[in-house]
């Protein structure tokens, strides 16, 4: 993996990592919250069902009372009209069920069947229960819960009737069922709830399928669901409401599913989606940014260096930081600049040596190397070729030390004034290749030994020392070729006095195609033609040579010069 990705993964991971324990904070928080609020909800509607059952308490209370006083005053004989009023009042007052007893006798009974409930509420008489029997014995009101035959449990509320005459003692009982019908009339929407006593279960809503009342715990199955609510634990809350005579302390619970909670946590799970989003976004942006920042500098160091194995020796980065990479990049360009010298005076030194082999090679050397330079910028402005800056160095190079193979070759064979005889022509034609071979040598510097080895092959195959032909022939061997000639018939020699520069365009017009590259020989001509036209010196260097030999001038010479040799 790249380090700029190395650099996006971490940022991404660690605000991912923060996202998600951010998230899971807020999401536990949220959650948190909406449950306490839930459970102050149902604590409230609880409050509100609790004082619900007190009032209908007290309003059988009431009711009980106002049956008494209708008791008191008539003789209950069980005849169809005794009846009638007592249903009537049934009806009035909404009592399920009303019974009173004379003595031990149960004197007379009405009851309603809108619940279906019938005699299965019937009170014994006297109570069971020690305390009720005392209390009612006593004359005193009493209330009690009793569990019928059937199962069902039912609320009692006794007291005791106005005496008609001394030895009279009758009671009336007013019976309320605890049951599903009472709960549904208190309960608010969207709960269930069980009347309970102690740990015993007297009535549900909904009722159970089953036979038996069934617990609070079986009615979770009725309660309505949301989005996610089936996660969390149904809601519950009890509380003690009344305490009857017998002792019996009736208990109000409540449950309700957590659809709150379910949608925060949808609303925590969407918010933390678009933070996780923003997250990612924010981390791509920021690792990129920063990686950018970070991998410029790398990256121009690693180009800077892969730049030098290759043997760009002209490489220098910029140094416009201050901090470990600018350090770094400083540490390169000192260490570029080292590398740079030996280079720059090992060329230095063979230019030198070949100098001193031939007085006019020094300033032939320069004007080359300018001629060729230019001539190559001919090339890229028409679009033909493109050289690299690299490429260009080389260029130089193998311009400056396309004739280093002469160093070789014995003085009086290069400054020899007549023709040279059969052995010394063999000899000087190895120079291209010891001049490739010493700069080979030098080390990465192999393309510019290539092209100093292909300087003297002709366009038309017939040079050496390979008789290589056309695009065989490497395109900056070619351009050396054509302005080394033109130089060299241009220039004198020991062996041949220089021509008019017309006359040296005219024959590499002449020999382009055969002997020269047409393409470098025309980029030539208009460099020259231009040096014509505006009378000044060529603007093109590379600067090169003036690195070798700083503080020499160029000086150009046309001077009229015989035809050219071999040694050239």
């Amino acid at each position: 993996m790249k380090l700029r990705w190395q650099f996006v993964w971490s940022h991404l991971i660690s605000i991912l990592a923060a996202v998600l324990v951010i998230g899971a904070v807020h999401l536990f928080l949220l959650l948190r919250s909406t449950r306490v609020l839930e459970k102050q909800s149902l604590e409230s509607s609880l409050s509100t069902v609790s004082h619900l059952l007190l009032q209908k308490i007290a309003q059988l209370e009431s009711d009980r009372d106002a049956l008494a006083d209708f008791a008191s005053g008539t003789r209950l004989d069980g005849g169809m009209e005794t009846m009638g009023r007592l249903h009537d009042l049934l009806a009035l007052y909404r009592v399920e069920r009303v019974e009173v007893f004379n003595g031990l006798r149960r004197e007379v009974e009405a009851f309603r069947w809108e619940r279906g409930i019938g005699r299965g509420l019937e009170t014994p008489w006297f109570p069971p229960n020690p305390s009720i029997a005392a209390r009612i014995a006593g004359g005193g009101t009493a209330s009690w819960v009793q569990r019928g035959a059937s199962g069902q449990f039912s609320l009692k509320l006794c007291t005791l009737l106005a005496r008609a005459s001394p030895d009279e003692r009758r009671w009336l009982v007013v019976t309320e069922p605890l049951d599903g019908t009472l709960l549904a009339a208190i309960l608010p929407t969207g709960t269930v709830g069980a009347i309970e006593a102690g740990k015993q279960t007297l009535a549900t809503w909904p009722v159970a399928s089953s036979s038996s009342k069934g617990s609070l715990a079986e009615l979770a199955a009725y309660l309505p669901r949301g989005t996610f609510s089936s996660l969390f634990e149904p809601l519950v809350a009890r509380r003690p409401t009344v305490r009857f005579d017998d002792g019996t302390v009736l208990s109000v619970a409540l449950m309700t599913s957590a659809i709150r909670s379910g949608q925060s946590l949808v609303v925590g799970l969407q918010a933390w989606f678009l933070v996780l989003a923003g997250g990612t976004l924010l981390a791509f942006t920021l690792g990129s940014s920063l990686a950018s920042r970070l991998m410029a500098p790398l990256s121009a160091l690693l180009d800077g260096t892969a730049a030098m194995a290759r043997g760009h020796l002209m490489v220098r980065l910029p140094e416009n930081r201050h901090d470990e990479l600018g350090s770094l990049t400083r540490e390169f360009n000192r260490m570029a600049d080292e590398i740079r010298n030996t280079y720059l005076a090992a060329i230095s030194t063979l230019a030198e040596v070949v100098e001193a082999k031939s007085r006019y090679t020094r300033e032939h050397v320069e004007r080359v190397e300018r001629l060729v330079i230019a001539t190559a910028d001919v090339l890229e402005r028409r679009g033909w070729v493109r050289f690299s800056s690299h490429q260009r160095f080389l260029l130089s190079v193998a311009a400056i030390l396309h004739d280093v193979g002469k160093i070789a070759i014995g003085k009086e064979i290069l400054n020899k004034s007549g023709p040279l005889d059969s052995t010394e022509r063999e000899e000087i034609l190895t120079h291209p290749e010891v001049g490739a071979l010493i700069v080979e040598r030098m080390g990465k510097l192999e393309r510019a030994a290539e092209i100093i080895r292909c300087a003297h092959e002709h366009f038309d195959g017939s040079g050496y020392p390979r008789g290589l032909r056309g695009e065989e022939i490497p395109l900056e061997s070619r351009i050396i070729l054509a302005v080394d000639a033109f130089d060299a018939m241009t220039m004198n020699r020991p062996y041949s006095s220089g021509r008019p520069q017309e006359e040296a365009m005219a024959e590499l017009r002449a020999e382009a195609g055969r002997q020269f590259d047409p393409v470098a020989v025309e980029a030539l001509i208009e460099v020259l033609s231009t040096v014509e036209r505006t009378k000044s010196a060529i603007s093109h260097d590379s600067g090169l040579y003036r690195a070798v030999h700083p503080g020499q001038d160029a000086r150009s010479s046309r001077r009229v010069m015989p035809p050219r040799d071999i040694r050239e």
